[in-house]
C-alpha cells in the first residue's frame, strides 16, 4: 500500500470515530435523552411503589402469623382447621384470642434414632415424626455369649465307627458331634443365651484327614470367634476313639493351668455329671470316665496339649461324648434320642454354670 493510501485510511478512521461518539453524545444528551429520563424516572417510582407495597404485605403477614397480635377492627376473623377436619369454619367467624389458640412451638428434629445412626460417611439422620422417633425393635435380654464347637468336620471325620467286617462306615464323629452341638444350641436359645457355633456343616475339605498345618490353624480360627463374639463360655463337644474297642464312656477334658483354671474345673464336672445323668435316663450305664486335666494328663508340664481349652479366654471345656469305636456307645449314638437326652442336660449344666457364674440366685 502506497504512503498516500495508509494516510486516506487513517483518515477515515478517525472521521468514524468522531461520528460515534457524537451520536452517542446526542442520545444521552439530546431529545432521546429526554424520554430516556422519563422512563428511568417511572421505573423507578414502580420500584418503589413495589418495595412499599412488599413492606405493607409483609407487615400485615407478620400480624396474621403472631398469635398475640390482634386482627384489625374491619378485618374478618382467621379460621384454623381442627386436626381431622376437612373444610374450614365459616370465614366471618371470629378469631380465636391467645388464650383460646396457644401458640404453637417451633418444629425440630427429634433426637437421632438408634437405627438411623451413619453408616460411616460422616452425615446425620434425624426424624421429622410428629410422635417422635421410631425405635429399633427391642431385642430380648441376653444371659450370655456361648460358644459350641463341634469338633472335626471341614474334611475331617474324626473318628469313626466301622460296620462289621470291615464293610464301610456307619457314624462319624463330625456328624454326631454337629447333631448334639445343633440340639445344644436350641436348649440354650430357649434358656435365653446367644449361641454361635464354630461350623454349620461339613463345609470345604479334601473329603479326609486335614493335614496336621490345616488342622491347627483351624482349632485357632474356632477360638478366634469366642474372641471376636466376647463369649462367657466355650464348649467343644467331640466323641472317643481308641485302638481297641473295649475303652467306653463319656470324660470331659480342661485346662486347669489356664487363667480361668478353677472355673473350667468346675465346668467340666458340671459336664461331665450331665452326660453321665443323660446316659443313665436314656438307659446305657457306661463307665463313668471322670475329668481330665489336660498338662496333668499328657505329662506335659505346665502346658496344656488341647489347643481350644488352652487358648481360648474364657472359661472352655471339652466333652468326649462315648467312644466311637465302641460297638455299645456307637449304638447309643446312633440314636437321635441319646443326643436329645445329653442337649438337655449339658444346656441346664451350663445354665447353672453361668447364674453361679454371676452370683445369681
Amino acid at each position: 500500500m502506497s504512503p498516500w493510501s495508509k494516510r486516506m485510511l487513517v483518515a477515515a478512521m478517525l472521521i468514524w470515530s468522531v461520528l460515534t461518539v457524537g451520536a452517542g453524545w446526542y442520545a444521552m444528551h439530546g431529545k432521546g435523552g429526554s424520554a430516556s429520563a422519563a422512563n428511568r424516572s417511572s421505573g423507578t417510582a414502580a420500584i418503589i411503589n413495589r418495595v412499599k407495597n412488599a413492606d405493607s404485605a409483609s407487615a400485615q403477614s407478620s400480624k396474621r402469623s403472631d398469635p398475640n397480635a390482634s386482627p384489625p377492627a374491619n378485618s374478618p376473623g382467621i379460621a384454623a382447621l381442627t386436626p381431622g377436619s376437612t373444610t374450614a369454619p365459616n370465614a366471618t367467624s371470629s378469631a380465636p384470642s391467645a388464650s383460646d389458640a396457644p401458640p404453637r412451638p417451633p418444629r425440630s428434629l427429634q433426637p437421632i434414632p438408634a437405627h438411623a445412626s451413619t453408616a460411616g460417611f460422616g452425615g446425620r439422620a434425624g426424624s421429622l415424626d410428629s410422635d417422635g422417633p421410631r425405635a429399633a425393635p427391642p431385642r430380648p435380654v441376653s444371659k450370655g455369649v456361648i460358644v459350641l464347637d463341634p469338633g472335626h468336620g471341614r474334611g475331617d471325620p474324626g473318628a469313626v465307627h466301622h460296620l462289621a467286617g470291615g464293610s464301610g462306615v456307619d457314624i462319624t464323629e463330625a456328624d454326631s458331634n454337629l447333631r448334639s452341638a445343633e440340639l445344644l444350641r436350641d436348649d440354650l436359645i430357649a434358656l435365653g443365651y446367644e449361641v454361635y457355633l464354630t461350623r454349620d456343616g461339613e463345609g470345604q475339605g479334601p473329603g479326609a484327614p486335614l493335614p496336621l498345618q490345616f488342622i491347627t490353624s483351624d482349632l485357632y480360627a474356632r477360638v478366634g470367634l469366642a474372641k471376636a463374639v466376647d463369649a462367657n463360655l466355650y464348649l467343644a463337644i467331640h466323641g472317643n476313639g481308641a485302638s481297641v474297642p473295649f475303652l467306653s464312656g463319656p470324660e470331659t477334658w480342661y485346662c486347669g493351668r489356664h487363667q480361668e483354671g478353677a472355673a473350667n474345673e468346675k465346668l467340666a464336672r458340671l459336664v461331665q455329671q450331665a452326660m453321665m445323668d443323660a446316659l443313665h435316663e436314656y438307659g446305657y450305664n457306661p463307665p463313668d470316665r471322670g475329668i481330665k486335666e489336660d498338662a496333668q494328663s499328657h505329662h506335659s508340664g505346665d502346658f496344656c496339649q488341647f489347643v481350644v481349652t488352652r487358648e481360648t479366654p474364657t472359661p472352655a471345656a471339652l466333652l468326649e461324648f462315648l467312644f466311637l469305636t465302641n460297638d455299645g456307645d456307637a449304638k447309643v449314638l446312633l440314636d437321635d434320642r441319646a443326643h436329645v437326652l445329653l442337649a438337655q442336660r449339658v444346656a441346664t449344666a451350663l445354665d447353672t454354670f453361668m447364674k453361679e457364674r454371676a452370683h445369681q440366685p
